[in-house]
């Protein structure tokens, strides 16, 4: 098998997340070298992989595989048997029969689920991989995968429904940049050589910076476009830590997605949290896990803090109480679960509290959102209407 550049996301033994690009011929090469070196391996991905481009796809995927397979362990069919179903009616690519005939052949010969997953590309996320693990310890594959199958529904729902509401006001935002890309390459310049062929009178102020606005537009308009794109793509194939804080830093401090981006990670902290400690998972790897699935600079730094002081044996709770970022209702239920012995059941009420609060703002910003583009559309075609209309004026006041 040939040598291909895997991009790797891991937690060290501090909680630090850190990224890296290696070398290696498979997934469980490079895992294997991190476990080696200390790290908890997050994910690892092959950088020729585009299916990784859209990961709501790739959980949907494990989604129906953990589904499928937890239906027949719960029904007591054997896990070789289960495995040998599944191969022999998958209907995807040949690529895929492979993978599946693979991990078969791996438990076959005495591995475990969770380290046959593991050689997958994509491999499943940590979180999967663990909540399976935890499952193989307990005797209770079945149930960790019903688990892991209603997590990534959730999670699948969820994105889709955040899609859905920002799906008109991106609309609207498509509508404007088409509008003004339409003025600058055909109406305008129409207009332009007109007046230019009447002669006689001097154009406007307003309609002259309007005209040599249009010409400049769209080469501005694809730079934009390209440049957007390109960093896209940076952000999501290379090693750019530095680069993904600032962004992080930036997105936090808006004042207008601040707030959801925070949110995002609080439902992602609490939820992801919980289902790992209800599965078995001590604290200390769980907040290990769950530090590698947020995105927040803030965030990260407080779960590390969170790492530090639960490896010293202190509580999760005052540390939230004094953070300037996490939400103080969300700090003192979890420190009431800690003092009751309940904290998988009450982050899952924490859970629900930040999902709505997320959706209360969504909705919020998504009403101001598509008003505005409007309004801005409708003030850029008046602008650009009163611009041409005043040569008109002018010309005809001199007749």
């Amino acid at each position: 098998m040939s040598r291909q550049r895997f991009i790797w996301k891991a937690v060290d033994l501090n909680g630090k997340i850190l990224h890296g690009v290696w070398m290696g011929e498979r997934i469980s090469e490079v895992q294997a070298r991190l476990r080696k070196d200390g790290y908890f391996p997050v994910w690892v991905r092959s950088t020729l992989n585009w299916e990784t481009l859209f990961s709501s796809k790739v959980n949907f995927k494990w989604s129906s595989f953990a589904r499928r397979l937890s239906t027949l362990l719960e029904a007591g069919i054997p896990l070789l048997q289960a495995l040998d179903l599944m191969t022999s009616h998958e209907r995807k690519l040949t690529l895929e029969q492979e993978q599946w005939n693979r991990v078969k052949n791996r438990v076959e010969t005495g591995s475990d689920l969770s380290e046959a997953l593991a050689c997958l590309n994509p491999s499943p996320n940590s979180f999967m991989l663990s909540m399976i693990k935890a499952g193989e310890y307990t005797g209770t594959v079945g149930k960790a995968l019903s688990e892991v199958a209603d997590e990534l529904d959730q999670e699948y729902e969820y994105r889709q429904k955040i899609k859905s509401a920002l799906a008109y006001p991106m609309l609207l935002f498509c509508a404007v940049i088409l509008v003004v890309y339409i003025l600058s390459v055909w109406v305008l310049p129409m207009y332009e050589k007109l007046f230019l062929s009447v002669g006689g009178a001097e154009l406007p102020f307003l309609t002259k910076v309007i005209f040599a606005s249009s010409q400049k537009l769209p080469l501005f308009l694809w730079s934009l476009v390209g440049l957007v794109s390109g960093g896209l793509l940076i952000l999501k194939f290379t090693n750019q830590d530095r680069w993904r804080i600032r962004v992080g830093n930036l997105v936090g401090r808006s004042p207008f997605i601040g707030k959801l981006y925070h949110y995002r990670d609080f439902v992602q902290f609490s939820r992801m949290l919980g289902r790992l400690l209800s599965a078995g998972i001590p604290l200390l790897e769980a907040l290990r896990l769950t530090a590698g699935m947020l995105r927040s600079p803030e965030m990260l730094e407080l779960t590390n803090q969170l790492v530090l002081n639960v490896r010293q044996g202190k509580r999760m709770a005052p540390l939230l109480r004094a953070s300037k970022i996490f939400p103080k209702e969300g700090a003192e239920m979890i420190g009431v679960a800690e003092e009751a012995g309940q904290l998988d059941q009450m982050l899952q009420y924490v859970t629900q509290m930040f999902r709505r609060e997320l959706e209360s703002q969504l909705d919020g910003l998504t009403r101001m959102i598509g008003p505005a583009l409007i309004l801005l559309l409708a003030g850029l075609i008046g602008l650009v209407a009163g611009g041409v209309m005043l040569p008109v004026f002018d010309l005809s006041s001199h007749l």
